[in-house]
C-alpha cells in the first residue's frame, strides 16, 4: 500500500523484462518519466512530513491510512485473510476493529518515518526502551556481531536509527528500489541517521564482513521475498523465511536479539526478547530449527501488539 512512499522498499517484484530493462538499453521515455515523477513524489513527501508538526503529521497520516483502507480493495481483503489466519478465534467484528487500527497506525508510522530525518534528535529523545539498548551492547561486547531480528512491526525506521545511535552504527538490509533516484534518496536519508545500508539479493558477503568486524546487522524477517527462502511456520501456518539469515548466524555462533518498537502516547517504545544462541552445524535440521524460534520470537511481539503490524502484504 505505500511503497511508493514508505522509507522501506517494497521485495522487488519478478517480471519477464528483469525489472529494470535490458543491461544497455535505455528505459523508454515514458518510464524515464515516470521515475522522474515519484522522485519528486518522494521528495516532495519529505519535505511535507518535516514542515508538519507531529501531532497534525500523524492526524493526517492515520486519515490517510483509513482512505487508503477504504480505496484499496486487494489489500483490504488480503489484510482481512492475514487476520483471520493468525487470528482464528478473534470474532468477525474484532478483527475488523482491528484492520482499521492497523491501517491508522501504518499512516501514523508513515509521518513519523517521512520526518525522521528532519526531527531525528527529538524524535529519538522520545523513543523510551525495556533494556533493549543495553542488551544490544552487551551482545555486541561478545565479539561475534550481532544479528538484530524485527519485521515491519512499528515505526520500523525510527527503530533503525534508535539503535544505530545505541550501538554507534548500525547495518540494514534492505531492498532496492527500480528507481535510482529515489533509491539513493532514502539511503542517504539512512545514512544520515547513521545506518549502512546492505543490499537484499541473497550475497551473504556484505553482511558477513560487517559482522566478522564486530557490527551489529538488522533483518526484516517477516516478509515473503525473492530469495532462497525455508518454509516455516509462523502463526500456525507455514511461511516462506530466509535460509541466509539462520546460516549466517550458525556459521559465526552471532546472537541473535528480537526487538520491535511500538508506538507508546505521541512517542514510541522498544521492547527485546532475550537473544537467541546459534548451535550447532550449518545443517538443515538446525536451520529449520533457528528459523522456527524467530519467527516464534517475531509472532510474540506481533501478538503483543498486533495493530502495529502490516497485515496488508503477502506473508503466507
Amino acid at each position: 500500500m505505500w511503497h511508493r512512499l514508505c522509507l522501506t522498499p517494497a521485495p522487488p517484484r519478478l517480471s519477464l523484462s528483469g525489472g529494470a530493462g535490458l543491461p544497455g538499453r535505455p528505459l523508454p521515455w515514458w518510464r524515464r518519466l515516470r521515475r522522474r515523477f515519484w522522485h519528486a513524489v518522494a521528495r516532495g513527501a519529505l519535505a511535507a512530513a518535516g514542515g508538519l508538526p507531529p501531532r497534525v503529521g500523524r492526524a493526517a497520516g492515520r486519515a490517510l491510512g483509513r482512505w487508503a483502507l477504504r480505496c484499496r480493495a486487494a489489500e483490504r481483503k488480503r489484510a482481512r485473510v492475514n487476520i483471520s489466519r493468525a487470528f482464528p478465534d478473534l470474532p468477525a467484528g474484532a478483527r475488523e476493529v482491528l484492520l482499521k487500527e492497523s491501517a491508522a497506525a501504518l499512516g501514523a508510522n508513515l509521518y513519523d518515518a517521512l520526518a525522521l530525518a528532519r526531527h531525528a534528535p527529538r524524535n529519538l529523545a522520545a523513543v523510551t526502551d525495556d533494556g533493549a539498548g543495553a542488551a544490544a551492547r552487551a551482545l555486541l561486547k561478545e565479539g561475534r556481531g550481532l544479528l538484530v531480528l524485527t519485521g515491519h512491526l512499528g515505526c520500523w525506521e525510527l527503530l533503525g536509527a534508535w539503535l544505530a545511535r545505541e550501538l554507534g552504527g548500525l547495518a540494514v538490509v534492505t531492498g532496492t528500489v527500480h528507481n535510482a533516484p529515489v533509491d539513493r534518496l532514502l539511503n542517504e536519508q539512512r545514512i544520515q541517521l547513521g545506518l549502512q545500508p546492505l543490499p537484499r539479493g541473497g550475497d551473504l558477503r556484505p553482511m558477513l564482513r560487517h559482522l566478522r568486524a564486530g557490527g551489529a546487522v538488522a533483518v526484516l524477517l517477516d516478509q515473503n521475498t525473492h530469495v532462497h527462502n525455508l518454509d516455516v511456520p509462523f502463526f500456525g501456518r507455514p511461511a516462506p523465511t530466509p535460509v541466509g539469515f539462520a546460516r549466517l548466524a550458525l556459521r559465526l555462533k552471532a546472537p541473535i536479539l528480537p526487538v520491535a518498537i511500538r508506538r507508546r502516547g505521541e512517542g514510541h517504545h522498544v521492547r527485546h526478547l532475550p537473544a537467541l544462541r546459534p548451535v550447532g552445524a550449518e545443517k538443515s535440521q538446525t536451520v529449520y530449527d533457528l528459523l522456527s524460534a524467530c519467527n516464534a520470537a517475531l509472532e510474540r511481539l506481533i501478538r503483543e501488539a498486533p495493530a502495529e503490524w502490516i497485515w496488508f502484504h503477502e506473508r503466507w
